[in-house]
């Protein structure tokens, strides 16, 4: 499944060989576990492969989270923008009483005034496949929610979407009863962001300034952003769109084996299998595993307290500063299964079911649906 060396360490005699507290610091690490990857339509990563000994965090850091290609192919002779914070602007217009530009100043403003919000999410790829992985990660994201801005601007009764473009070139859009989101519901205001895992928003991550979208696909958090416009309106609208991508843009429940890799070998007897899953659409409610073709049964959710625990950091999340039940909506969870393996060759099959009662079909091949198939890998016990 993944290219690179398997993760192990040892526990007593009997037990599952990959402790609890090694697969907090290295799930992550499992899925982005590849030198190079170049999706057309989508990002690259560059990323050492697994090794023994390398700890990676829950939160993915900076330099390990895919980057992106994808406008490279979307749009002829595409470049890469290169903003400074003081020459950044966003506008704000269309179906507005009072047109509003942004400037960065405004926004280090609103952080000084104490309305900077940090966001927990999971950003994935619309064509992360069970074939071409290591498309997805998760960061703690911060800046000001947009609708400090809309609110100013005052958006007319007939506008019913934002379209937004990009200084790339790249357009998305979303609804404007989106701006104000849902906090029942796990559904953020959209936020202006300038600051990724606690630093300064990277270039190659659309810095100095790029939207975020709590639930949606990574082409739906534009990067580089440099206008938004207010339209009556409601047909789709945005570069992956006129490709055939789904315009809503939810990020589609997913569930991936991490540990062991495809093609791999473990020892026989006590194994313990890794994995995370996401869905944008709402929590994760349950992960199952079949192993040749058993009947499903539950795989363990890594505990919310035990991931702060590795991750302190995740305490200024807006989830956690909300007190929601975890697991949270469009957030990946980290699950293992113990099971005992005989000599010989193995299935190893799982899937997600979120609160909502989505799952993941047993075939897809529409790679514009934006849906993943239930995943296996195939590994040998000796």
């Amino acid at each position: 499944m993944l290219q690179g060396e398997k993760r192990r360490t040892n526990e007593t005699e009997g037990e599952a060989r990959v402790g609890r507290r090694a697969f907090l610091k290295t799930a992550s690490t499992a899925v982005l576990g590849l030198t190079a990857i170049n999706v057309v339509g989508c990002e690259t990563n560059f990323v050492e492969p697994l090794v023994d000994g390398l700890q990676i965090p829950f939160i993915t850091p900076n330099e390990d989270f895919f980057v992106r290609v994808g406008a490279e192919v979307s749009i002829p002779n595409w470049q890469q923008p290169s903003i400074s914070a003081g020459d950044w602007t966003l506008t704000l217009d269309g179906l507005v009483d009072s047109p509003v530009t942004i400037t960065y100043a405004d926004l280090v403003e609103e952080a000084a005034n104490g309305n900077a919000v940090t966001l927990l999410k999971t950003m994935r790829c619309v064509v992360d496949t069970n074939e071409v992985e290591g498309l997805i990660g998760t960061a703690l994201w911060t800046g000001i929610p947009l609708d400090v801005f809309t609110d100013r601007a005052g958006v007319r009764p007939e506008a019913r979407r934002f379209r937004v473009y990009g200084y790339d070139g790249f357009t998305n859009n979303f609804r404007i009863d989106r701006v104000k989101g849902n906090e029942q519901s796990q559904l953020f205001p959209p936020i202006l962001v300038t600051h990724m895992n606690g630093q300064l928003l990277p270039e190659i991550h659309g810095g100095p300034v790029r939207l975020i979208l709590s639930e949606s696909f990574g082409y739906k958090n534009l990067k580089w952003l440099e206008r938004i416009e207010a339209v009556a309106s409601d047909d789709p609208f945005g570069t992956y769109q006129d490709v055939g991508f789904i315009d809503d843009g939810e990020l589609r429940i997913v569930s991936k084996i991490t540990d062991p890799i495809g093609n791999g070998m473990v020892q026989a007897g006590a194994t313990r299998v890794f994995g995370i899953a996401v869905s944008g659409a709402s929590p994760i409610s349950r992960v199952e595993v079949s192993i040749d073709g058993s009947q499903w049964a539950d795989a363990s959710i890594v505990s919310l307290d035990e991931i702060v625990e590795a991750a302190p950091e995740l305490e200024s999340a807006l989830q956690l500063q909300s007190g929601l039940a975890y697991p949270f909506r469009s957030v990946w969870v980290q699950w293992f299964f113990d099971v005992n393996l005989a000599a010989g060759d193995h299935e190893i099959r799982v899937r997600a079911i979120d609160v909502s009662g989505n799952e993941q079909p047993d075939t897809d091949l529409d790679i514009s649906d934006s849906v993943n198939a239930i995943p296996s890998v195939t590994v040998t016990a000796v």
